[in-house]
């Protein structure tokens, strides 16, 4: 408390009282009747009833961080009465609007929400032919929003957005549909400022066309509750809005794409959509069995480490309709999706512990298969009147299955040192004696299968009022409720077969089957006030949580029946006849069932200020209360736990945000700081044991105490002329008694004994510069460089059984990334140059730890070049390299060259193209963990080579004119 009272005082110096007035400021917002857009520059003038003249009004705009919002006309009256407005405006035909001004003595302003709508003028004349040429610029800033122009980005023919979004200098997109500006995560996709399937980025990367993009839109979004309440944000989520050509806004698009190749690779979809000025209905199907999101010619941007794991065949469909009235005051929002999946996956992982003063390594791999169905649909509305509702109720299910096979190597040495490359578990499992056996501990096989089921339902509504706003008060008043229910089905068998080497151990042969049924519930109740005194924006919040969930896990050891063990002749995943025999191989000591109840009381003070400066300085702090009360009804090895927690948090959080301008440009600073406490899961402080898995055996910790998080980020946007120069972003994370494990090694089995346990000295830091320009006279260069590092320290125990002190392991970690592209765009021929290295630094504070360096770095080129016959040639070359990797295996150059042709025909509307994807064979995928605890390196399958042709068909109806 103390540190939060220093805060209160560091902040109290920056706020301003508001000024007075003799006469009553009044706003009132103006839009187009038919369009709802914004009129720009327009004239007022007060009159009386009898027309006689009082003052002139003022025309403007009212812009949130720059982006305009609404067309505001502003004008001062001395007293409360009947006035009449004259509104003027060239393209707009004369208005006489009657105002009746009634606000308290005491109010200086009032801001009426009725909007005043004008007519435009009927057209007299038609404005004759003109041709410009000019360059076509990628990208510019616009006050606060950065604009792509889609145009100026040369594209394969039936490309969809994501190789839209790829291209675009300074963004970055993952391969789970995440994407990032400038190092910023875009937290919601949109399509001309609406959410597009629940702001869902995979589903519109993946199925809208790319050619019907006009710009791209990133920007801080200003909320709906900004809009209603005018109490501005510091932080604001990032968006990305896709602005459709004016041709595609109206009528029905279609694309449609069928593709088969090599290795019996196939893909098919189609897309439709239908826009009108107030509605959009658009529906998808998409199935193939190429899961990489690899394009000739594209930024580059995947590497083979982020490529989705195995080969992956996809089946979706969806469909989405929005419904917004010419009044903008309702919305309606439905969609439903159907995912349907196959998967193939086979690792293979090489790892390392870190132990005081030895090492031990094991090797595993895994060949899984995974079938996924689900069904998910959401239905909401939107209410914007004098009061703002929103709500509506969404649904989800799904169910599971998977099947793998997996082997596991145990090692007191490494076995690199004794067999070559990728044949260490084959040797390790062979029949007979071998070298490799001399220094195992342990091999292990396991086979498993899962079946899984789960449903869900919840219901949000929210209501906001600001009942004296025509009074010339601000004050708002929200409530919100929320209610959610679920329940979850597993069932999965697995056969354990473990033999030791070189040790006294016994080995361990486990056939089980697991029954895990689960329910949960949860809801709130939310009730928020905010006010404003001139500068001063205080509020206050109270929220009341309840969540509940109940679950058993009974673990059944079917090897303990007659028949069900190592040579039993019954089949894998098949159960005893009766329910008696089951509850034989009941495994009493590791079945457990819980209860928990944790009901939260959320008590939360704020304090914001907006100043009235060239600066536009916000200051904002908020000190959350929070008080958790928890019950936990836990039976395991037959006894009953009955354990209660309650504990009150007092949590931190400030935000300043500042402009500095100078000559061409400015800076914007962002610094935020947050101080948040953390509490252990209450099942890890129950004292028990879990020895299901002999290898891995874990203790509960009943002295756990409660971490305390500090966080602190910087953020600045430094501006010249009308794009951004660079975005500089570092943070520093520090966590006192952070959760961590203690690991005791037992020599005796290879295994771990696990108990959580709090630890001290894990601190953080991480920051970015990212520089996006145009460069050249005409703008034909795009110059993209960001550079970026992550710093932790971290801390963990380690023992091994039979020490008398735990070890404090200390581990340094350093990782620097660099990432460099050079475009060039003229006359449909656009060439670029990556660069792409990281760096991995690892020092340990162990006398035996050998200093790990790894470096992962790949260079090469994109093009997309129009050959003579008007076929399109697109092609991307890069080589990717590492260096530092224990398994000798993985430090190797490899050589992806993807290539596309295509030819258009029915003016652009038919398209035929063909892909050849990794056509040198060497694609691989290779990921690697490095931490306090050891060091992990893993590779998996990925998709084949292969070529494939498409062809690509794409239609739009629009409606007739009317005459």
């Amino acid at each position: 408390m103390r540190n939060i009272f220093i805060a209160l005082l560091f902040f109290f110096p920056f706020l301003a009282q508001a000024q007075q007035s003799d006469s009553i400021m009044i706003l009132m917002p103006v839009a187009d009747a038919f369009t709802k857009d914004i009129i720009y520059d327009g004239g007022v003038e007060v009159l009386r009833t009898d027309s006689t003249y009082v003052c002139r009004g003022e025309w403007g705009v009212q812009r949130n961080d720059g982006i305009p919002v609404t067309a505001m006309i502003e004008f001062k009256v001395p007293c409360n009465g009947n006035y009449l407005l004259r509104l003027s405006h060239e393209k707009y035909e004369t208005l006489y609007y009657p105002v009746k001004v009634q606000v308290r003595k005491d109010a200086q302003a009032a801001c009426f929400d009725d909007v005043i709508k004008m007519r435009k003028r009927p057209k007299n004349h038609q404005l004759g032919e003109a041709v410009v040429t000019a360059t076509k610029i990628k990208m510019v800033m616009k006050n606060d929003t950065l604009v792509y122009n889609a145009d100026a980005f040369q594209l394969s023919q039936g490309s969809m957005l994501d190789a839209l979004i790829e291209q675009l200098p300074g963004v970055q997109l993952k391969d789970n549909g995440v994407i990032t500006v400038n190092g910023k995560m875009v937290s919601s996709l949109l399509v001309n400022g609406k959410d597009f399937f629940r702001g869902d980025p995979k589903v519109a990367l993946e199925n809208l066309p790319a050619y019907m993009v006009n710009k791209v839109k990133v920007y801080e979004q200003e909320s709906d509750f900004e809009k209603f309440s005018g109490h501005k944000e510091v932080e604001r989520p990032i968006v990305m809005d896709v602005n459709l050509k004016k041709q595609y806004s109206v009528g029905w698009i279609a694309n449609a794409e069928a593709a088969y190749g090599t290795k019996e690779k196939y893909l098919g979809r189609l897309f439709a959509m239908r826009f009108t000025a107030c509605s959009r209905l658009a529906m998808y199907g998409n199935i193939n069995n190429t899961n990489d999101t690899r394009r000739a010619g594209s930024k580059g941007e995947w590497t083979p480490s982020n490529l989705p794991n195995g080969v992956q065949t996809n089946r979706t469909a969806g469909a989405e309709y929005f419904y917004e009235n010419r009044n903008k005051t309702f919305e309606w929002t439905s969609d439903v999706t159907v995912t349907d999946l196959d998967n193939h996956t086979v690792t293979n992982t090489s790892s390392e512990s870190f132990l005081p003063l030895d090492h031990f390594y094991t090797q595993s791999r895994s060949d899984g298969n995974h079938s996924f169905t689900s069904l998910q649909s959401n239905h909401n509305f939107k209410v914007q009147k004098k009061a703002h509702q929103n709500g509506g109720v969404s649904a989800y299910y799904y169910k599971s299955c998977y099947h793998s096979l997996s082997r596991y190597g145990g090692f007191n040495n490494d076995p690199y040192d004794y067999v070559v490359k990728g044949k260490v578990l084959d040797t390790l499992f062979m029949p007979g004696s071998n070298k490799l056996l001399q220094i195992a501990r342990y091999r292990r096989a396991e086979q498993y299968l899962m079946k899984s089921d789960y449903w869900s339902v919840s219901a949000p509504y929210s209501l906001w009022i600001s009942p004296f706003r025509n009074k010339g008060r601000f004050d708002t008043f929200t409530f919100d409720i929320y209610g959610s229910y679920d329940k979850y089905n597993y069932h999965a068998y697995d056969t354990y077969d473990l033999e030791y080497f070189n040790t006294q151990a016994i080995d361990d042969y486990r056939n089980r089957y697991y029954e895990k049924p689960a329910s949960h519930y949860n809801y709130y109740a939310k009730a928020a006030y905010r006010t404003m005194f001139g500068a001063w924006q205080p509020n206050v919040s109270y929220c009341y949580t309840q969540d509940y969930r109940s679950g058993s896990n009974d673990l059944y050891r079917l090897d303990r029946l007659e028949g069900w063990g190592k040579d039993g002749k019954n089949d894998f995943a098949t159960l005893p006849s009766t329910s008696t025999e089951l509850q034989e191989a009941l495994d009493v000591q590791n079945s457990t069932h819980t209860e928990r109840w944790k009901r939260t009381h959320d008590l939360a003070f704020g304090l914001a200020c907006q100043f009235k400066n060239r600066s536009r300085t916000h200051l904002s702090f908020g000190v959350p209360i929070k008080i958790e009360f928890e019950h936990l009804l836990y039976n395991r090895d037959a006894r009953h736990y009955d354990v209660c927690r309650s504990k009150p948090m007092v949590n931190f959080n400030g935000r300043l945000q500042h402009n500095v301008f100078f000559k061409g440009g400015a800076i914007n600073f962002k610094l935020y700081y947050d101080l948040s406490h953390q509490q252990a899961d209450l099942l890890k402080t129950i004292e028990v044991v879990d020895n299901s898995n002999p290898l891995y055996i874990q203790h509960g910790n009943a002295s756990l105490q409660t971490a305390v998080v500090h966080k602190l980020t910087l953020d600045a946007l430094v501006r010249t002329g009308d794009l951004p120069l660079c975005n500089v972003k570092m943070s520093y994370l520090r966590t006192h008694n952070a959760l961590g494990t203690e690991r005791t090694f037992v020599p005796v089995t290879g295994g771990y004994i696990v108990r959580p346990v709090n630890v001290n000295g894990n601190w953080g830091t991480d920051g970015s510069v990212a520089i996006t320009r145009n460069v050249g006279k005409k703008k034909l260069f795009t110059l993209s460089n960001t550079v970026s590092y992550t710093f932790n320290h971290s801390v963990d125990m380690a023992n091994v059984d039979g020490a008398t002190d735990n070890a404090l392991s200390v581990f340094k970690n350093l990782y620097l990334h660099e990432q460099f592209s050079l475009d060039y765009s003229k006359n449909g021929w656009n060439i670029g140059a990556r660069a792409r290295a990281s760096y991995s630094h690892l020092a340990g504070n162990r006398a035996d730890f050998n200093t790990i360096n790894a470096w992962d770095y790949n260079y090469g080129i994109t093009a997309r070049i129009p050959i003579p016959g008007g076929i399109g040639l697109s092609t991307d070359f890069t080589i990717f390299s590492r260096r530092g990797y224990d398994d000798p295996s993985l430090n190797s150059d490899d050589v992806v060259w993807n290539m596309r042709l295509e030819r258009s025909v029915l003016n652009g509307n038919l398209t035929f193209a063909v892909d050849g994807f990794d056509i040198l064979h060497n694609l691989s995928k290779v990921t690697r963990t490095v931490n306090a605890q050891g060091r992990i390196e893993s590779y998996s399958n990925v998709l084949p080579s292969y070529f494939m042709a498409h062809v690509i068909y794409k239609l739009n109806i629009q409606p007739k004119k009317k005459k």
